[in-house]
């Protein structure tokens, strides 16, 4: 329930200011209804071959590790190798899907990105705060045509919103 007494407050604090009318909330657009892009599909299978790789490697490493020094027996051996085997699976998997949810939106007054597997996070920056924005693109999204697109807001040295995956077009 809004107050009309803050109502009048807030609109008599904005004289000289024409930032149109005051929304009320049932004029606002859910959060589950907002229409977002996603990414460039690029973007995820660039999240899983990095992902892939890296975790690959740690595994090498201890997987080299248990087989040459641990006194473990061949099917203890074995059967760490095997769950390092799974995880580097199921880690490069789960990096491939949050890749997935990264979405976007440009709209009229401002700029969404939405992302997150079990954590969804959903930013919104209004072009009135946006300070400045940076492109950044690194060697394998350069082979991919990709570009990072990082907005910042006033008042924040840090960006508001990092959105990877943006096509370079």
């Amino acid at each position: 329930m809004t107050n009309p007494d803050m109502h009048s407050q807030a609109s008599a604090n904005l004289e000289g200011y024409d930032h149109g009318n005051l929304l009320t909330p049932t004029e606002l657009t859910s959060l589950q209804d907002l229409v977002l892009t996603k990414v460039d599909d690029n973007y995820p299978k660039l999240q899983l071959y990095v992902s892939a790789v890296i975790f690959s490697a740690i595994a090498i490493g201890i997987s080299l590790l248990i087989t040459l020094v641990s006194p473990l027996e061949l099917f203890s051996k074995m059967l760490a190798l095997s769950i390092i085997i799974a995880l580097v699976i199921g880690l490069s998997r789960l990096t491939y899907l949050k890749a997935l949810t990264v979405c976007y939106g440009v709209f009229k007054d401002e700029f969404i990105m939405r992302q997150g597997l079990f954590w969804i996070s959903t930013t919104a920056l209004p072009y009135t705060r946006l300070q400045h924005v940076n492109l950044s693109q690194g060697p394998l999204e350069r082979k991919y045509q990709l570009i990072t697109l990082k907005c910042f807001s006033a008042g924040s040295g840090e960006a508001e919103i990092n959105l990877p995956g943006y096509l370079l077009i």
